[in-house]
């Protein structure tokens, strides 16, 4: 008996027209995608209706060009992904807070895996994905805790980061200048992260 190794079939990206410039703007998340930015203008549409919406026109001075460009693809944990996102996010008390800092995140996407990110500050890379259950929060010794899998996590740091920069596609409605509240707890060498905005709370 004789046996045939079958490939998944290739799955392409949706060509789409900007609605402020006219350029091309190229979906890859398909059902994943709620907002796309387009990669001429800058601008962020809308992409839950059929005709693009122009949710916010790019007003920034600076571009960020992505260390990983849009498209690219590779091997992580033995699944292949395709990045698909890109912002920027910066945490400061001003606009010329001489002590900002920021970092870069990566969307990345497999039509059969779902989304995971990728972040870098300073060279250093995590490899993230949302969790599948919620942490139990508790407070031992007047220091956060947060218990999640067997594993107590250690409160590290908590900011208010906000995005500087966006390019490509995300499962929300991304928008240059939204902020979140970042707590981080630590497991060396595991971190878990929240965000919470007015509207929800993602780990």
């Amino acid at each position: 008996m004789s046996s045939t190794l079958v490939s998944p079939p290739v799955v392409k990206s949706k060509s789409l027209s900007c609605p402020n410039c006219g350029g091309p703007v190229e979906l890859r998340g398909f059902a994943h995608t709620l907002s796309v930015v387009c990669p001429q203008c800058l601008s962020v549409l809308d992409t839950s209706t059929p005709e693009l919406a122009i949710l916010q026109k790019f007003q920034g001075k600076l571009r960020f060009q992505p260390l990983i460009p849009l498209g690219s693809r590779g091997t992580l944990g033995g699944k292949i992904f395709e990045v698909i996102g890109f912002q920027r996010r910066e945490v400061r008390l001003s606009d010329d807070d001489p002590d900002a800092f920021g970092w870069n995140e990566y969307l990345l996407f497999n039509p059969y895996q779902g989304l995971r990110y990728l972040s870098e500050f300073n060279g250093h890379w995590n490899f993230i994905h949302s969790v599948s259950s919620l942490p139990e929060i508790t407070t031992l010794a007047g220091k956060k805790k947060a218990r999640y899998q067997d594993k107590t996590f250690s409160i590290f740091d908590t900011a208010r980061a906000k995005t500087f920069f966006v390019l490509g596609e995300f499962p929300w409605q991304v928008r240059v200048g939204e902020a979140v509240f970042v707590e981080d707890y630590i497991a060396p060498p595991l971190m878990l992260s929240s965000e919470t905005t007015n509207d929800e709370v993602t780990w």
